[in-house]
């Protein structure tokens, strides 16, 4: 969970210096080391580790394998099968397309959402402001939040609750990146709700469609490549179907067939892809359904931007409408003791 690994942005800038400098025509061992003086200094100690193992005669898979999980599953994968096949350069710029589109997604969701945090900040701002007016009011004035929580002693203690919280959402953030084992039954139930559902599906689709389409274009055993694929979607829903996918196309099965007998795949792509496997042109057909899903993946990332900042939009809503009735039940209790008679 706290082991250190490659983010997004750094990782498709490596992908695209690896591709330009292997298309040059320069050694794997020289590309590597010069990577090693790059970037920040988990990410040198890493490559550095990487050209460490070329120098002593490991293949680039094996020297990649040997900084566990600091790269994604999917690099090293294709990084193995690059290697074999001798296209590591078309490898490498697919990758770093791949991790492109990724950062522009994560780009509209964040530009979608950073005026619903700041709205989101400033009520938590003010709840702070008001705890620690309570604490200079003088001694009786109502508890205007009904927290509890008034003076320095409340502020710090409703700080120390938002720090918590917030490192919850980092824990959050961070398992839900690493595919955290107590993480997939929330990402299947996910998928069962209304509107945010889809826009997940269309996320996991997107990554299958491309991942698909890349291993088509080399000579992976479908046998290894399909489970890959299948991971590559980040979401359970699909990926723990893999073994079973696996045994399928071992048994003779067709990739559309084994992949329909899962039930989760849409039947409109599984209907693209018999067609594609029937006519002899399935990474053809896979590329154009690759660059179909990834524009549906910019609407839905939008989707569920607009979903959370609704979310936030209602907290916000919420907390304004409770310390309303909060203010009321004050004044009215005031009108109430001011009516009793002396």
């Amino acid at each position: 969970m706290f082991s250190h690994r490659i983010r997004l942005r750094p990782l498709a800038q490596l992908c695209h210096r690896l591709s330009i400098a292997t298309g040059a025509g320069l050694q794997d061992l020289k590309i590597w080391q010069d990577e090693s003086r790059r970037g920040s200094a988990s990410q040198q100690r890493m490559v550095g580790r990487v050209a460490q193992a070329l120098a002593q005669g490991s293949t680039l898979a094996e020297s990649v394998a040997s900084t566990g999980s600091y790269f994604p599953r999917l690099f090293r994968q294709m990084l193995e099968v690059g290697e074999v096949s001798g296209q590591l350069s078309q490898t490498y710029e697919r990758l770093a397309q791949h991790y492109d589109a990724s950062l522009a997604a994560k780009k509209v969701f964040l530009s979608k959402l950073s005026w619903p945090a700041f709205q989101l900040g400033m009520a938590l701002a003010v709840i702070g402001i008001l705890i620690w007016v309570m604490g200079v009011l003088p001694a009786g004035a109502p508890d205007l939040l009904g927290l509890g929580l008034i003076g320095n002693r409340g502020l710090m203690l409703y700080l120390n609750g938002l720090i918590l919280c917030g490192l919850g959402g980092w824990l959050l953030i961070e398992a839900t990146r690493r595919g955290a084992f107590w993480l997939r039954p929330v990402q299947r139930w996910l998928l069962s709700l209304p509107l945010v559902g889809q826009a997940w599906q269309t996320l996991a689709l997107a990554r299958f469609t491309w991942s698909l389409q890349l291993v088509l274009d080399t000579s992976m055993d479908l046998r290894a490549a399909l489970p890959l694929v299948l991971d590559a979607t980040g979401n359970d829903h699909y990926a723990r179907w893999g073994p079973d996918v696996a045994r399928r196309i071992q048994q003779g099965q067709e990739i559309h067939v084994a992949l329909g007998a899962t039930g989760v795949f849409p039947p409109e792509l599984l209907d693209q892809i018999a067609v594609g496997e029937h006519s002899g042109r399935l990474a053809e057909i896979m590329r154009r359904l690759a660059e179909e899903y990834q524009e549906r993946a910019s609407t839905a990332t939008a989707v569920l931007a607009q979903v959370a900042g609704y979310a936030i939009w209602l907290l916000i809503s919420g907390f304004i409408i409770m310390l309303i009735f909060r203010l009321f039940s004050v004044y009215v209790a005031a009108l109430n003791e001011a009516a009793q008679p002396i």
